[in-house]
């Protein structure tokens, strides 16, 4: 981390030093413009942007941008003062050295398929031609998505480049294009007849700017036009189709021509489809990144045994978060200068350290942990390693690594030289020795399907480097740190499961804490963790238990040993009897015990039983005499006047009826005390006999049982005893013929009868109007026009069905 730290003070160190009073190009294509404001702006003196805009005017500078960069920044507070001086339209620079094709406008482009590329590479000039091109193609109603499928069809059909500035047709600015025809050039500036956008270039400063007079002028003598629309001679008048933005347009054009760099990049040349396309992908993909693999750092921290392996991924871990946060400083840096490409250089001091330190890991772990002799055979390796950073770091004074084309982009156009393929094989060796000694250590491993993957990993690993080396397009357009360092955890990751590198650091304290006694031996019969409590195991118990696992071994009367084969050895659990014995033996003692105090018991029952029978038959009979009281006692009055009777037919039926429904009740109560069930067919043959009866009683009766399922006693018994009431009743008024029907109705019991006479004047009993209240029931008398009705109606089941 230390090469990171100088360089951050380096940047750091920069800026402070040349922070006040300095006039900043910011804007790609205001050199000439700086140039001219240099001599009219006392105070201030002209440097290339090192920072941000808005880093920049934070710190007092003059800032030199567009209109559309300078609007939006003071709408958020940052800049307060905004001098616009020169006008600069979005036109096709039409190369007629290169050809003779008509064009009039973006249409044209596409009509006579001619090349056509943007004149500049930088995102702030992306974003104005997408979106001069987006309002030019749709004046009303501009939409990135018909800009980026112009351009799609463009690059289809007859090309359109990025960063080749000698395409037949530039998409540029208007004073850019005559600078070039001045120089020598055969430019025809287009204006696009569909319609464009004229952008503003000036100053944006927090503090006021007074300018020498006479700049119109020096900008006019330069070739720039002006703001106010006067522009220089013999060059392009204004154009009706050019159009300036509003105020209330900035806003709109920046959510047009937002992450303009990203969609080119995807949606009209579909590369980067996998990886960052621009600078905010490229920030958050390494915090991303990096933050997950600190917190893989400290998963492995929970689950490696020894510590010097967990310090050793560590260092890994750290090697490659620092490579990702030197990225992360390199993306923003604005100018591709000699710090830029130091900061590509120091890539080399985490990359070829990666392999360095997995040789360290894979040498330790044949070692007792602190073991110091293990350092010694690593000094080559270290040497070489130190010799490869420092050549890389020289590059510059010898490019024996990177060799860069004379006056081009050193970021792109470069080759690899000699010192490159060797610096390179040295780091491929030692991973392949690395790679050759995990798979040695894991050799008698049985768990072959764990050692796939690392090899998957591994050749996934080498496949994309050689790829990025030859420049294959889907792994050179890739972010290489990003890939290694994702594919490394990975690989590390899959090496920890297949268990070449030993894991579980928690296994130890386990073991010391655990209340169970366990054992865990090697394929020697040594010890390699055992719990507090456990005893020794001694080799010839070890023998006698490898030769059949499946059955416990009885060591002594109070310890039995239980063995299961595990990975290189075996686990034996000692089960303690002693415990178990003596409950065995106090079990013994109780169950005798126990046997004595049943058999007194027993006798006890019985007696009891005896003695309870005898008292649950005299209640019995003493509620049942309660219960039949009342009726034995109307039944004996109606007996003492039949001798006095003028019609003793009559009476004596119903002194007959009076003795069946008595015994029926008693039936009935003895069932209910056995807790049965009455089924309706047996009731509607009990109501057919009190039918039967009341006929020799002179009464015309017809009784049906609808239901023919089960009932509850308690119901059965309230329909008996009203059926019963209600053909006595029906006797005395000599109400014939009496009809009933008992019915279900939903949830509740119906019980009708239609009397041959008026029941208004009828009285049931007490005992049978409170017994239908307690469950819920009643007994309703109707006037039926031409009829009387009586009904009782009770819930099923009693008062729970209510």
């Amino acid at each position: 981390m230390l090469p990171l730290l100088l360089l951050l003070l380096m940047l750091t160190g920069c800026s402070a030093a040349d922070s006040s009073g300095r006039l900043i190009l910011a804007a790609e294509g205001a050199e000439a413009y700086g140039a001219e404001l240099a001599a009219f702006l006392p105070g201030y003196s002209l440097r290339a942007a090192e920072d941000t805009l808005y880093a920049e005017v934070s710190r007092g500078n003059a800032v030199a941008c567009f209109d559309v960069q300078a609007v939006p920044a003071m709408k958020r507070g940052v800049g307060r003062y905004w001098y616009p001086h020169v006008a600069a339209t979005v036109v096709l620079a039409v190369d007629r050295s290169r050809t003779d094709a008509v064009i009039t406008g973006w249409g044209s482009l596409l009509e006579n398929q001619v090349p056509a590329g943007f004149g500049s590479t930088s995102v702030v000039r992306n974003m104005m031609a997408l979106g001069a091109l987006a309002y030019g193609l749709d004046r009303e109603a501009p939409s990135k998505g018909a800009a980026l499928d112009f351009l799609k069809q463009l690059h289809k059909s007859s090309g359109f480049e990025l960063d080749k500035p000698d395409v037949p047709v530039l998409i540029c600015l208007d004073y850019e294009a005559a600078a070039w025809n001045r120089q020598g050039g055969n430019f025809e500036i287009v204006v696009p007849a569909e319609g464009t956008l004229s952008y503003r270039l000036g100053l944006l400063s927090d503090e006021p700017l007074t300018l020498e007079p006479g700049l119109d002028d020096a900008l006019l003598a330069a070739g720039l036009p002006l703001a106010d629309g006067e522009r220089p001679p013999d060059f392009p008048g204004p154009d009706r189709s050019a159009r300036f933005l509003g105020e209330e347009d900035y806003d709109r054009f920046l959510d047009l021509t937002g992450d303009s760099s990203r969609d080119l990049r995807r949606q009209v040349y579909h590369t980067r489809l996998y990886t960052t396309a621009d600078l905010r992908e490229h920030i958050l993909s390494a915090l991303l990144i990096a933050a997950a693999i600190l917190l893989w750092k400290g998963t492995v921290s929970h689950r490696v045994v020894r510590r010097d392996v967990r310090r050793t991924v560590a260092a890994m871990s750290w090697l490659m978060v620092g490579w990702l946060l030197l990225r992360l400083f390199k993306y923003q840096l604005l100018s591709e200068g000699t710090l830029c490409r130091t900061c590509w250089y120091g890539y080399y001091l985490f990359q070829l350290a990666l392999p360095v330190a997995l040789l360290y890991l894979t040498e330790i772990l044949d070692r007792p942990e602190g073991e110091k002799r293990l350092l010694r055979p690593l000094w080559p390796p270290l040497g070489v390693y130190v010799l490869s950073v420092l050549l890389v770091m020289s590059n510059d004074l010898h490019q024996l690594v990177f060799r860069f084309e004379p006056g081009g982009n050193w970021n792109r156009e470069y080759h690899y030289g000699p010192g490159y393929w060797a610096v390179t094989a040295a780091s491929l060796l030692f991973f392949l020795l690395a790679m050759g000694k995990l798979f040695r250590k894991g050799r008698r491993s049985t768990y072959r399907g764990g050692k796939i993957l690392p090899l998957l990993f591994c050749g996934g690993l080498l496949a994309y480097i050689a790829a990025y080396v030859l420049r294959v397009p889907l792994a050179w357009e890739s972010d290489l740190t990003v890939c290694i360092c994702v594919i490394s955890v990975l690989f590390f990751e899959t090496v920890l499961h297949a268990g070449l590198v030993p894991v579980n650091i928690r296994y130890r304290r386990l073991f010391a804490s655990a209340p169970i006694r366990l054992t865990l031996l090697d394929g020697d019969g040594g010890t390699v963790l055992s719990s507090r409590d456990a005893r020794p195991i001694s080799r010839s118990l070890w023998q006698r238990l490898r030769t059949d696992m499946g059955q416990p071994l009885l060591r002594d009367r109070d310890t039995q040993l239980h063995a299961i084969p595990v990975r290189n050895g075996m686990a034996v659990w000692q089960e303690d009897l002693a415990q178990l014995n003596r409950l065995r033996q106090e079990i013994q003692d109780v169950q005798t015990r126990l046997e004595a105090a049943n058999a007194l018991l027993r006798e006890e029952g019985e007696v009891k039983k005896r003695l309870l029978t005898a008292e649950a038959n005299r209640a019995l009979f003493e509620q049942l005499d309660r219960d039949m009281e009342r009726r034995i006692r109307s039944l004996t009055s109606l007996i003492e006047t039949l001798q006095e009777t003028e019609h003793p037919e009559g009476l004596t039926a119903f002194i007959t009826l009076s003795l069946c429904h008595i015994k029926r009740r008693c039936n009935l109560f003895f069932l209910a005390r056995q807790g049965q069930m009455l089924s309706g067919d047996e009731l509607g043959i009990y109501l057919d006999e009190l039918a039967e009866l009341a006929r020799y009683a002179g009464l015309q009766s017809l009784l049906r049982c609808g239901p023919k399922g089960g009932l509850e006693i308690r119901t059965a018994t309230l329909c008996y005893d009203f059926a019963f009431e209600t053909i006595s009743l029906a006797l005395r008024e000599n109400a014939s013929p009496l009809m009933g029907y008992l019915e279900t109705e939903g949830t509740h019991l119906a019980f009708r009868f239609l009397p041959g006479g008026d029941p208004g004047r009828w009285q049931f009993s007490e005992e049978l109007t409170a017994a239908v209240a307690a469950l819920g029931g009643q007994i309703v008398c109707k006037d039926l026009d031409d009829a009387f009705g009586i009904c009782l109606t009770i819930p099923l089941g009693g008062a729970d069905h209510g």
